[in-house]
């Protein structure tokens, strides 16, 4: 963090310690990086009443590293207004000018905290107001104009807010273009703050009324048409496995942290510890396919640490499982949000494993996950800092809403035991080609008459599930700057060459 301007190293250490000391009792988080230091040098700054305005990465507004500073912000802040851009390329995401990954603009006013003798406790903030652009502002003239409208919405109370359904957020205006919407919504001390980066707000709208109040209520639905649902989280339901670096990792002193060293998974040898490391694009068309990679057992330098290998070896292979979160989710080049390995196999680094209470749950899980409700509560919920791409980091993914597939009767997991066999080889196309994808919206109608016994009036080709298909494919934070003639993935294609590698 402090090796500009040819500082030795010397004095990058007496930086470091200065800041370990000036940041102490902070909201800074080493993994959110120096940012986050900024955000707390503003803090300070400011006296009762002042204006804070800083530009962050989008990360502050979803990133579990950020969820200090987002409590410091609900805590000490009124009039909290968040702007990002919607733009699908690396460089239209952003309001700096060459940092090429997702901004968001932070505008707030410090509270009057006054004596709290005798009142309540509580945040200064329970709601923000979330404004949605389609790209930069090309010009002074622009932005001002944005900003005096979206000043006035607030200031006259003519904001849609999130939990009003799937309408739309109110739009913002430049003569007669639509560059923006915005939409009043709630923020927490510790989840995540949506919508960010979300051009089509009755999506939001969507995804909070399925994620939060368990209701499907899709646009073009009316309200008495929603249909309930029984969702929880992840983490109610299923056991998220251990960090990559804990399967297959040293320390710094480069003892044994994961106790297994990871070798790739010979043809027709059959692995004692399978693990699933990595992405490959073209092999993750379907919902099911195997490890990537063999798990050898390391050998400790003493017995000691041979003990304690021996401990962490067992521990990680009881976190073995057939159902797989896809973390860090390329929605350009991806098809699967999660995905079911027929043997127990270990989830590595783009995979985290999610252990259920039976093999039928997790394939019930597999199924939904990958159904466009699935896909559309995923994408809300993901960090949305890179073009076309959503991270969901593991010590998040215990938040994620779910069906709760545990509720499901006997018939219902026998239904969709069905439905993932019948699906588990057939090819999907990735999420940017939702709305041509005749096997996802099979996918779909089957789930939601088999399993959930939703209404046809759902289902039907021109359907309210239809027309989400469609909206998600024209999300620019799910195309990542791909325009419709670029779609061209062969889905009988299954070649070894990935689309994408590269997990973090």
């Amino acid at each position: 963090m402090f090796a500009a301007f040819k500082a030795t190293k010397a004095d990058q250490r007496l930086m470091a310690k200065a800041t370990k000391t000036l940041t102490k009792g902070t909201s800074y988080h080493g993994n959110a990086g120096e940012a986050s230091i900024f955000l707390v040098l503003a803090d300070r700054k400011l006296k009762e009443g002042g204006v804070l305005a800083i530009v962050m990465p989008l990360s502050l507004l979803s990133g579990e590293a950020w969820t200090r500073s987002r409590a410091m912000l609900a805590w000490k802040y009124i009039d909290i207004i968040v702007l990002t851009i919607a733009g699908a390329n690396s460089d239209e995401m952003s309001f700096s000018a060459d940092t090429g990954m997702g901004e968001c603009l932070l505008v707030a006013r410090k509270a009057q905290i006054g004596s709290l003798v005798g009142k309540e406790i509580k945040p200064a903030s329970d709601r923000a107001t979330f404004v949605v652009l389609n790209e930069r502002p090309a010009s002074q003239l622009l932005g001002a104009t944005a900003a005096r409208q979206i000043s006035l919405l607030i200031e006259t109370g003519n904001l849609r807010r999130i939990e009003d359904g799937p309408v739309g957020g109110t739009p913002v205006y430049f003569g007669d273009e639509v560059i923006g919407q915005a939409l009043n919504a709630p923020v927490t001390l510790s989840g995540a703050w949506n919508p960010t980066r979300v051009s089509d707000l009755s999506l939001a709208q969507s995804a909070y009324q399925l994620g939060h109040k368990g209701i499907v209520w899709l646009p073009s639905m009316g309200k008495g048409t929603a249909v309930q649902l029984p969702i929880t989280s992840v983490g109610k339901i299923a056991k998220v496995g251990p960090y990559h670096a804990d399967i297959d990792g040293l320390t710094q002193t480069k003892s044994i942290r994961g106790p297994f060293a990871r070798v790739a998974l010979a043809a027709n040898h059959v692995p004692t510890y399978p693990i699933l490391w990595e992405h490959d694009a073209n092999r993750e068309r379907s919902i099911s396919f195997e490890a990537d990679f063999e798990g050898v057992p390391r050998k400790g330098k003493d017995a000691f640490e041979q003990e304690q290998v021996d401990y962490k070896t067992s521990a990680v292979w009881h976190s073995a499982s057939h159902c797989h979160f896809n973390q860090n989710f390329q929605f350009n080049s991806q098809s699967t949000a999660m995905q079911y390995t027929e043997h127990l196999t270990i989830g590595g680094r783009a995979w985290p494993s999610l252990k259920l209470a039976s093999a039928k749950q997790e394939k019930a899980l597999v199924v939904w996950a990958n159904t466009s409700l699935g896909i559309l509560v995923h994408w809300y919920h993901s960090n949305k800092q890179q073009s076309g791409r959503g991270n969901i980091v593991p010590t998040s993914i215990i938040n994620l809403p779910v069906l709760d597939v545990a509720e499901l009767s006997e018939d219902q997991l026998k239904f969709a035991a069905k439905i993932f066999d019948d699906f588990k080889k057939r090819p999907l196309r990735p999420i940017n080609e939702i709305d041509e994808d005749i096997a996802r919206a099979e996918l779909d109608t089957r789930f939601c008459d088999e399993v959930l016994g939703v209404s046809k009036s759902i289902t039907y080709p021109e359907g309210p599930l239809a027309l989400l298909r469609n909206k998600l494919a024209k999300e620019p934070s799910i195309r990542g700057g791909k325009d419709p003639a670029d779609d061209s993935v062969d889905l009988e294609d299954d070649g070894s060459t990935p689309d994408d590698t590269d997990v973090e």
